[in-house]
């Protein structure tokens, strides 16, 4: 009986280890979990968040460089603003509105020299294609050298009147001196006008091609 007795004796303290081990075993993976839920987003390297910034529209990225210091720093790093497409496939004043035009105007403004390489997308509205001509405007101190306007659904840009539409290009003809491709799906632009644009980038541009203008091939050549 005594026999038993230590036996069940040893049989249970070393039950009683083994669950303080599996206790102190699932522990550690406990600790484990919270440190890999609770990650600090500030230690990202900077590489990283300028990737995912450059798929954000403008107003997430603004939102996301209010995360911290680091990531404020990464908003205005001049690579993330080379390629930037401005997206006004929705009502252009709800675009607007929720993107704050000064937002727009302090980009443009801080990072004119360096964007090079801008589209953007209109939808079929009149509205779109002015937002769009407007922002163009704006890019005076710009140094583009690629330009698309483009349209996804019906063309809007045949709906601006000529001289609104002309002007806004003008701007961008006038003052990026190193613009080598310029695109549009559909121009109000006629060949006389035309020439007085192309005239301003004779020695730079490679490239052009603009629907529904008869001085302009398919293939996009002058």
């Amino acid at each position: 009986m005594k026999r038993g007795r230590k036996t069940n004796e040893a049989n249970s303290s070393s039950s009683e280890e083994t669950s303080e081990k599996e206790s102190k075993r699932h522990k550690v993976v406990d600790e484990k979990a919270v440190v890999v839920q609770s990650p600090d987003w500030a230690n990202l390297l900077q590489d990283i968040i300028l990737q995912v910034f450059q798929y954000l529209p403008l107003l997430d990225r603004a939102h996301a460089s209010q995360v911290c210091r680091s990531w404020n720093q990464v908003f205005h790093m001049p690579d993330l603003w080379r390629c930037f497409e401005f997206e006004l496939n929705q009502p252009a004043t709800s675009y607007l509105r929720a993107t704050h035009p000064e937002l727009i105007k302090q980009i443009i403004k801080r990072h004119a020299n360096h964007l090079q390489y801008v589209s953007f997308k209109v939808d079929s509205s009149k509205e779109s294609a002015e937002a769009a001509c407007d922002i163009l405007s704006q890019l005076v101190n710009c140094s583009l050298k690629t330009l698309g306007l483009i349209s996804t659904a019906r063309p809007s840009f045949m709906d601006l009147p000529k001289s609104h539409f002309i002007s806004a290009l003008t701007v961008v003809f006038v003052n990026s001196k190193s613009l080598s491709s310029l695109k549009i799906d559909d121009t109000p632009v006629d060949d006389p006008s035309l020439k007085v644009l192309v005239a301003n980038n004779s020695d730079t541009l490679k490239l052009l091609k603009m629907s529904s203008c008869p001085h302009v091939s398919p293939a996009g050549k002058l």
